[in-house]
């Protein structure tokens, strides 16, 4: 590991508080041991739709509009940051540094970014209006990176 993925991991390990760390580590050891990764995914989106109601949704005119206001708000919460990025299939939302992984611990991994994908349906459905479009965490080469990855598009 090199010196900029320790600091990296450092600052990831530091955004969930630690009142919470040995609560929310147990919590999500009991959910992965009793429920399967398919049903934690859809109560952690429906979770995640949840908390969506309760905070701002995004607004912009342009993909770099809505970037920083996706950003505002999640800087404002302290979970990581995003980039907007268009391709031919779908927006891709690249969230960073979410703080799910000190939270629940790498082992939720399968399972606790539903939270987000939960909170970006929303959002996305308020915004575009179109109930045609899906959004679906997509896997990526680098795990470990501290990066999450979401397609919204139509379904394939």
């Amino acid at each position: 590991m090199n010196d900029t993925e320790e600091n990296l991991g450092y600052f990831a390990r530091h955004q969930c508080s630690i009142q919470w760390q040995v609560f929310l580590s147990a919590f999500a050891s009991e959910f992965g041991q009793q429920i399967p990764v398919a049903e934690l995914r859809v109560l952690m989106a429906r979770l995640g739709m949840s908390m969506a109601q309760s905070i701002p949704t995004p607004t912009g005119d342009t993909i770099t509009e809505l970037e920083d206001s996706i950003n505002s708000i999640w800087f404002d919460m302290d979970w990581g940051w995003v980039n907007l990025v268009e391709k031919n299939d779908g927006l891709f939302i690249e969230h960073h540094v979410a703080p799910l992984q000190c939270a629940f611990g790498e082992d939720a991994l399968s399972w606790s970014p539903a939270i987000l994908e939960g909170i970006y349906a929303h959002w996305f459905s308020l915004i575009s209006g179109d109930s045609r479009l899906k959004l679906t965490q997509v896997e990526h080469e680098q795990p470990g990176d501290f990066l999450l990855v979401f397609r919204l598009g139509q379904s394939a």
